[in-house]
């Protein structure tokens, strides 16, 4: 019986990863030394040994092999012979000391080949006899090491060979192309049997130039000058000043800032100050930067030395810096930062996982461990420095010094110095030492070097992907070895040599695009695209997209007259009970304490290096924006901006205008009027559950004087923003519990108001955590009949349950806890289940209805909006408003 392939490979690797500690043994034998084997020998091995070698073992240990497992290639007698990364599999001559037939053999329990079952005896006594004999293997050539494979496959890799400008290939339907690479999709899509799209409607070409140019919608206004404008150059004369607006560089800049890993923070520093100063102004340098068409070429080398490209009293490009500076810090470990700025360096200008030599060679790709800490040594021999009035920066030390390569990646374990150098097979024979400083200003250049076949690609695939929903390379930041070759890499490659040739201009290479017929087609697909081309590879129609959490949020303050269009300054906080309404690119981040909307709506990490944004459909967003409080003041001010006169017809159309810049139908005017009519009878349920503060007055049929605690602080109600309040003290409720306030008549209080009538039950326990203080009293204090239970939870969790009490619609019951004698550790726990008794006569399999206080805690209710305020609401959660196409 044979072994399946992942079987018998995934043995060989626990058998390599193992320490040798057999003696060492010659490679293989020569030419000479092969023709002396035995014939028999000869022939025992090419029909018992080499069957099983091939067909199981050299899909990962051959040079031909997608991934080489364990640095083991098995292609010749010299390369078995060598073995793996730890040693030899086997000592020839000598079966009974051999990692190989121990395994084979299921000798050790730890080591067992193959893992599912043991191998027929026949085949055991066959190796063993091989490896008697000494291995004998007529199989020649060298023991290639993997590194040397994988340089080897890499110089035919698609990603790694410069790129080409295409001739335009011959096309059926000579009215379509307007572009080259119009020619270039057309005559793929002509060769499967497919025709593109017809050309979107101008008023959804207007729309998608908008947001996609400068991330916002556009008026009504703006909409009806260019549906007027009948000059054959309408649509270019958009382009160009979509291209020209300060907004432009504002939309381009956020996408950068992905890539940039770009926070106003530095993540958790212990006790140090968190906050990055003057990180804005990183920010407000890339949009400078864009909007002022900055050549990409230099764009990147501002950024990486701007401290050797500023001449003395220049300091405007200073800022720039901040994309090596400003990622998260580690707890202020240098290792792991250094290795940030590695990655977002040649992630995000080259699409390499250079940073995956930190511990070993490159699995993959033609990169070594040499290559990294030849980077390493850069940004070690470049400290910080910090001005009043820029963002943290780096500059070379005075004596700019090699690293050693860390063992396995463990600094306390250094090997060999590596010169700073740029990475070894990219620079091919020129891969000289960096002679100025630290060699950033030298890796800039590298980088940006037009012989280089990634920068321009990867930056033209980015570019792509923002105007198309999807880059023509899946993987974003990584174009090595295991990325897919582009359906569309004579597109990739032509755009990314003119983008070159053009002086690395974005604004010319978004123009080119936008301007081609490819971009200006409808979302709608064939029958015969959606059969022959369901991924739309081959580009027939454009894809439709989901707003981005950016765009859809500064959409709906566009719309309802809200929005701050102030370009450039500090960074703003657009969460919290006083949100700013700037625009969603100057929102503060915070990487320890990212607001929950960010993550809701895919944001990109702040931690790490983004390539490209996740875009997932949750719940949370549609309750957000049914829900949140921005929404909701989005939709009142719309309703209050759009008066309408009295004319129902009038104000539904005067809310399409303003929020789609468009009219709306017949049907539509008639849905709008149903639902304004259908709104105006509806009352908003706040659910029964109220959070305060009071005491207890009475002796025999307690009574609760209650009031609502005031502030919400997005987890807990409480006094005011102070804790302890100023004039509430400690008297605060959370969802599971919360603190009683300095006294009697500050206890914490948590309200039931009865919906309806019946019989309820009351299960729960009062749990006081800590183990010093006093403890806490609980009491439950019906409105209808008093008091109804009472406990003292002192270091301990008492059960709370209430067996029966009638209440009728509006009754309250209070759970009311106080401090006792003090409000020292009284934090307490009380989480409780209301259960309504299933009346007489009911169905006995009805499930009672339940009220949990933990599931009940909410925040200020929302207002209640009137019925025209809830329909501009329900018009911006629209597909058409917060989608394109």
């Amino acid at each position: 019986m044979l072994l399946r392939a992942d079987q018998f490979c995934s043995t060989l690797v626990l058998l390599w990863a193992l320490p040798w500690v057999g003696p060492q043994v010659g490679i293989a034998p020569t030419t000479a030394e092969a023709a002396e084997i035995p014939p028999e020998q000869v022939e025992f091995f090419e029909k018992k040994i080499r069957p099983v070698l091939v067909e199981h073992c050299y899909a990962c240990h051959s040079a031909e092999a997608a991934e080489i497992e364990g640095g083991l290639l098995l292609d010749n007698a010299a390369a078995m012979r060598k073995g793996g990364d730890s040693g030899p599999l086997f000592v020839p001559g000598e079966p009974a000391t051999s990692r190989l037939l121990t395994a084979m053999r299921y000798d050790d329990e730890t080591l067992q080949m193959p893992p599912d079952e043991k191998l027929p005896d026949q085949v055991l006594a066959d190796f063993r006899q091989w490896v008697e004999w000494g291995a004998p293997d007529p199989r020649t050539g060298a023991a290639l090491a993997p590194a040397d494979v994988i340089a080897a496959r890499a110089a035919n890799h698609w990603a790694f060979r410069p790129p080409q400008t295409a001739e335009r290939p011959p096309v059926r339907q000579q009215t379509w192309p307007v572009t080259d690479i119009d020619y270039l999709v057309l005559a793929r899509m002509e060769a499967a049997g497919l025709t593109p799209a017809p050309q979107a409607d101008r008023y959804v070409l207007g729309r998608r130039l908008y947001f996609d140019l400068t991330g916002l919608p556009p008026t009504m206004a703006q909409v009806s000058a260019f549906l007027a404008d009948d000059r054959a150059e309408a649509y270019t004369r958009l382009v160009d000043q979509l291209l020209d607006s300060q907004q432009f560089g504002e939309r381009w800049a956020r996408h950068w800032l992905d890539v940039a890993r770009f926070a106003d923070t530095k993540g958790y520093v212990f006790t140090a100050d968190r906050n990055y100063p003057h990180a804005y102004k990183y920010r407000d340098w890339v949009i400078s930067a864009i909007n002022q068409d900055m050549p990409y070429d230099q764009f990147l080398k501002w950024q990486l030395a701007a401290d050797k490209l500023s001449s003395e009293g220049d300091r405007s490009q200073l800022a720039a810096m901040g994309f090596l500076t400003l990622g998260r810090r580690f707890i202020n470990n240098q290792h792991d930062i250094i290795d940030d700025r590695i990655d977002v360096v040649f992630r995000g200008t080259m699409g390499l996982t250079v940073g995956c030599a930190r511990c070993h060679d490159h699995k993959y790709d033609p990169l070594s461990m040499s290559d990294y800490y030849a980077m390493y040594g850069v940004f070690q021999s470049s400290r910080e420095q910090q001005d009043d009035d820029l963002p943290l920066r780096l500059v070379d030390k005075d004596r700019p010094a090699n690293a050693r390569i860390f063992l396995r990646g463990n600094p306390a374990n250094r090997g060999d110095p590596v010169p700073r150098r740029y990475l070894s097979f990219f620079a091919g024979k020129q891969a000289e030492p960096f002679q100025q400083g630290s060699g950033r200003l030298e890796l800039a250049e590298a980088i940006v070097d037009p012989r280089n076949p990634l920068t321009a690609r990867v930056l033209v695939n980015r570019v792509w992907g923002h105007l198309f929903g999807r880059g023509l390379v899946r993987t974003a930041s990584d174009f090595g070895m295991r990325s897919e070759p582009p359906v569309q890499q004579d597109v990739l490659d032509h755009l990314a040599a003119t983008f070159m040739r053009d002086g690395w201009s974005l604004k010319r290479l978004i123009r080119g695009i936008v301007l081609s017929s490819v971009y200006r087609q409808q979302s709608t697909a064939s029958d015969a695209a959606m059969q022959a081309d369901p991924d739309n590879e081959l580009l027939s129609h454009t894809r439709r997209r989901r707003l981005d959490f950016e765009a859809m949020r500064d959409a709906w303050l566009a719309v309802s007259g809200q929005l701050d269009g102030a370009v450039g300054g500090e960074s703003a906080r657009i969460a919290g009970e006083t949100p700013s309404r700037r625009r969603t690119l100057y929102a503060f981040i915070d990487r320890q304490n990212l607001p929950g909307v960010f993550r809701t709506f895919d944001f990109a990490s702040p931690d790490t290096h983004t390539p490209q944004r996740l875009q997932t459909t949750v719940p949370q967003q549609a309750l957000f924006l049914m829900n949140n409080r921005f929404s909701l003041d989005a939709a009142v001010a719309l309703a209050q901006q759009v008066p309408g006169d009295g004319d129902p017809h009038r104000r539904i159309k005067d809310f399409y205008a303003a929020i789609f810049a468009r009219a709306p139908s017949e049907e539509e005017l008639a849905l709008g009027r149903q639902f304004v009519a259908a709104r105006s009878s509806e009352s908003v349920d706040h659910g029964p559950w109220q959070f305060g503060y009071g005491h207890i007055e009475g002796a025999e049929r307690a009574a609760v004087v209650f009031h609502r605690l005031p502030h919400f602080t997005g987890d807990t109600w409480q006094g005011g923003p102070e804790r302890p309040d100023p004039k509430l003290g400690w008297a605060l409720v959370t969802a599971a519990g919360g603190h009683p306030g300095n006294d009697q008549d500050h206890a914490a209080i948590r309200r039931w108001v009865a919906p309806r009538a019946g019989i309820i039950t009351v299960a729960g326990k009062l749990k006081h955590p800590s183990d010093q203080g006093d403890g806490v009293r609980g009491r439950v204090i019906s409105s209808r009949q008093g008091a109804v239970g009472e406990w003292t939870a002192a270091n301990r969790s008492v059960d709370t349950s209430v067996a029966s009490l009638n209440v009728q619609p509006g009754d309250c019951v209070d759970f009311v806890v106080d401090c006792r004698t003090g409000p020292n550790h009284d934090s307490f726990q009380w989480q409780v289940t209301i259960a309504a008794m299933a009346p007489p006569g009911a169905d006995g399999e009805a499930a009672p209805e339940m009220w949990r206080s933990e599931a009940g805690f909410r925040g200020p209710a929302p207002p209640g909006l009137t019925a025209w305020a809830r329909y501009a609401q329900t018009l911006m959660m629209t597909n058409e408003f917060i989608m394109l196409d």
